[in-house]
């Protein structure tokens, strides 16, 4: 009686370490990865920043109301471009239907004591 519950509780045992390195297989050889963004954009001091991750072709920066800001016909992959924008609150970057929205805060004044 109890070789058999041993055998039973090193059978449960097997197939919990079967299912693990499923799933890790899974997560790391057999699952898609996603296309990375064909840009990266932060805000540095009142300029927007924009680094292509591929070659790109109309960009524009606009604020939250619209307003244009700056518009690049072309920017190749690897490269930066910059766009003065100033210290308003958000600022959208569009691609061909790819949007990052972008958030600029004014720097605050650091306290001395």
């Amino acid at each position: 009686m109890d070789i058999l519950r041993i055998g039973v509780f090193l059978i449960g045992i097997a197939l919990l370490i079967i299912a693990v390195l499923v799933t890790v297989v899974y997560f790391e050889v057999i699952r898609p990865r996603g296309e990375p963004p064909p840009f990266h954009a932060y805000c540095q001091e009142g300029y927007v920043v924009i680094t292509a991750n591929k070659d790109l072709s109309e960009v524009k920066v606009v604020d939250a109301e619209g307003r244009l800001y700056c518009a690049f016909d072309e920017i190749k992959a690897g490269s930066d471009k910059v766009c003065r924008v100033g210290n308003r609150t958000l600022y959208i970057v569009e691609h061909r239907g790819y949007t990052d929205v972008i958030w600029c805060a004014p720097r605050r004044p650091v306290a001395m004591d």
